[in-house]
C-alpha cells in the first residue's frame, strides 16, 4: 500500500510585527499584520511513494521544476505525472523507475485521466500551462494508447509569471 505525493518546495517567509504601538484590529475588520515574502532560492518538485503500512519512504525524487499536476496511479502498477515543461511521465509505481516520456508542448498542470474503450486502455491529458507559475503556454487535449503513432510536440516556452497580455491590434 503506497501514498504518492506530487509537491512543491518553496521557502518562503513572513515579515511584520515588531511594532510597539501595535493596537488589536477591531472585531469584522480584516488584518493580515504583514506580508508574505519568498527567498531566491529555485522552487523545486518532489514526487515521492510512503508505504502506509510502515510509515516509510519507499522512493523519492527531486525535480528542477514543481510538481503541480497530482498522480494518476493505475491498477497495472504505473504512475502518470505531468511536469511544467510540458512532459507527461510514466513511472514504475514500486520503484519510481521511470518507463516512458512524451512532450506535449506546454506545462501539463491537470492529473491525467484513464479509461477502457472496446477492450482498449487509454490515457487522456490536458496541455495548457499557467500563466502563474511561467510555465509554456498552449491549449490541447492528448489521447494515448498503446498503438499510438503520433510524435511528441516541440517543447514550449516558459512565459515570465510576470509578463503583461499583450494588447489586441486596433483595427484599421
Amino acid at each position: 500500500q503506497k501514498l504518492f505525493v506530487c509537491a512543491s518546495s518553496v521557502v518562503g517567509g513572513y515579515t511584520g510585527g515588531g511594532d510597539r504601538t501595535f493596537q488589536a484590529p477591531t472585531n469584522g475588520i480584516s488584518y493580515l499584520g504583514g506580508a508574505t515574502s519568498y527567498t531566491r532560492t529555485p522552487r523545486t518538485g518532489i514526487i515521492a511513494a510512503l508505504d502506509v503500512t510502515t510509515n516509510k519512504l519507499a522512493w523519492r525524487y527531486q525535480w528542477p521544476e514543481q510538481c503541480y499536476s497530482g498522480i494518476l496511479a493505475t491498477g497495472g502498477g504505473l504512475l502518470f505525472v505531468g511536469r511544467n515543461d510540458g512532459r507527461l511521465t510514466a513511472l514504475e509505481s514500486s520503484t519510481g523507475k521511470q518507463l516512458w516520456e512524451f512532450q506535449t508542448g506546454a506545462g501539463m498542470h491537470a492529473p491525467v485521466s484513464t479509461f477502457e474503450h472496446n477492450g482498449k486502455q487509454y490515457v487522456l491529458a490536458f496541455s495548457a500551462g499557467s500563466a502563474l507559475i511561467g510555465s509554456p503556454r498552449g491549449d490541447s487535449v492528448w489521447l494515448f494508447g498503446l498503438d499510438g503513432k503520433l510524435p511528441p510536440a516541440e517543447p514550449g516556452r516558459p512565459v515570465s509569471r510576470q509578463a503583461a497580455t499583450p494588447a489586441p491590434a486596433a483595427a484599421i
